[in-house]
């Protein structure tokens, strides 16, 4: 598993009048800040350098030029004094997520300081005119602030880079509804014209309806060979149980399949299925076993129709790759902790490696077909981040992030599905009435790391409200 590497455009704006009093300077200027973008962020990301813009028409055409490249942000850094008005209008019109920054050559100024030192560390107040204007012109931007020898300064770039390869998803991904969305869970429930009117959205993730039968299609197409390979691989990835039928495994093999065939067909980010909706309609088993395949490779997804946090699982995934679907199941307010769970649908490639993570048959109530296989396991201990989205008004969608803790503990013998224990180091009924009251909804992306910068970073790109619970 590899984040996805985001493309920055980057656009180096300097004053027209110091092309004409300093012809030398603009070259010395860029080369400067050329070599240290890329010492800040060649690790992080892919560099579209679009040469020193000192005008209105040329910070246009630096702005086009890394839209027709496809750049998932656009970083603005004056080089010294910059006035506003040559930047403003380009960067009000495109819709790329923006970055402004403000630094410096020198991290100090010397007290014997000369005409150098003022030409090559003046361009704050050439951020602070841009960043007034963009504002009052209610233009979404992050604002990043300080010197490169400063590990916050560098921790808060490579964050915003991040952020940006999750905002694509939610600004321009493509997530696939199987079935409807399950009757009357309404939490998950959106507007999506209201998103597509969100300026820094750009429209929003685009939905791909599927109807469950063209799965059981894909399920016939997959060829004997393809579910042979599936069912070797099962045998050597996990502890199989006995009790799984060789003809159990196959069914859920082939249905595993079935979805991958579909994300490559259909292009997408992510996807999410109604299991009522795909049991009435035909299916030999459910497809547990592939949407954790699936995440594992940084697929998105959410049961139910919800494909609200299946974009989100998605876009989290990009940030950062050891991501999965969860839902608070159950709260064990004497630990304060919390099980997290579901029918199945887990990321294995997250399971703690102290167990073996067991496939086991799981019995399935709700419609006609064969017992699916489920990885059981729980996901390794460490520092984790809850991330949730939600619609809330006046915010379009809200982000809402929660630090929590992977808890080390004993096996549970007798689930049937994955699970884990959580805690989010402060009692557990205080935190549960602070989520829900943030309008925290029942479904989840968990990712590995405390997350909750970029987080806050990818809604701020997005145009979205922002909550730490």
């Amino acid at each position: 598993m590899a984040a996805t590497q985001p493309k920055v455009g980057v656009v180096f704006t300097l004053l027209e009048l110091y092309r004409t009093a300093h012809p030398d300077r603009p070259a010395a200027l860029e080369a400067l800040w050329r070599e240290n973008v890329t010492g800040l962020l060649a690790d992080d990301a892919s560099l579209h350098f679009t040469g020193v813009a000192h005008t209105s028409d040329e910070v246009a055409a630096a702005v086009t030029d890394c839209e027709s490249v496809d750049c998932d942000l656009l970083l603005v850094l004056p080089m010294a004094y910059a006035a506003s008005g040559a930047a403003r209008d380009a960067l009000v019109r495109t819709g790329l997520p923006l970055v402004v920054v403000s630094t410096a050559r020198d991290a100090t100024l010397p007290h014997d300081m000369s005409g150098d030192h003022i030409m090559a560390n003046h361009a704050m107040h050439g951020v602070q005119d841009l960043a007034n204007v963009l504002t009052r012109a209610g233009r979404q931007f992050e604002l990043i602030v300080g010197h490169a020898s400063q590990e916050a300064f560098r921790r808060k770039l490579t964050d915003v880079v991040r952020a940006s390869a999750g905002a694509r998803v939610l600004r321009s991904g493509r997530v696939a509804r199987i079935g409807k969305a399950f009757e009357g869970m309404l939490d998950f429930s959106y507007d999506a014209k209201k998103l597509a009117q969100l300026p820094a959205m750009a429209g929003g993730f685009e939905v791909v309806d599927v109807p469950p039968k063209r799965l059981s299609a894909l399920s016939d197409e997959v060829s004997d060979d393809r579910v042979a390979e599936i069912v070797t691989w099962a045998a050597e990835q996990f502890e199989v149980d006995a009790d799984l039928t060789d003809e159990e495994l196959v069914k859920s093999a082939r249905a595993a399949l079935a979805y991958e065939d579909l994300v490559a067909a259909e292009n997408l980010d992510a996807f999410s299925m109604n299991f009522l909706d795909v049991a009435a309609a035909g299916a030999e088993t459910m497809p547990f076993l592939g949407a954790g395949r699936l995440m594992s490779t940084g697929v998105g997804y959410a049961g139910e129709g919800d494909v609200l946090t299946a974009a989100l699982v998605a876009a989290a995934a990009r940030i950062e790759p050891a991501t999965t679907f969860t839902e608070m199941f159950c709260p064990d307010y004497e630990r304060s902790e919390v099980l997290l769970s579901h029918m199945g649908e887990c990321n294995f490639a997250l399971a703690n490696p102290a167990y073996p993570v067991k496939l086991v048959a799981k019995e399935f109530a709700y419609g006609d077909c064969a017992r699916p296989a489920v990885p059981v396991f729980q996901l390794r201990p460490g520092t984790v981040t809850l991330v949730n989205v939600t619609e809330w008004p006046g915010e379009g969608l809200r982000i809402i992030a929660s630090p929590a803790e992977v808890i080390d503990a004993p096996e549970h013998v007798n689930l049937s599905s994955p699970y884990t224990r959580v805690s989010f180091g402060r009692d557990l009924t205080e935190f549960l009435e602070d989520y829900s009251r943030a309008g925290g909804t029942h479904h989840s992306a968990l990712a590995y790391g405390d997350c909750t910068e970029v987080f806050r970073r990818m809604a701020g790109l997005c145009g979205l409200g922002f909550r730490t619970v």
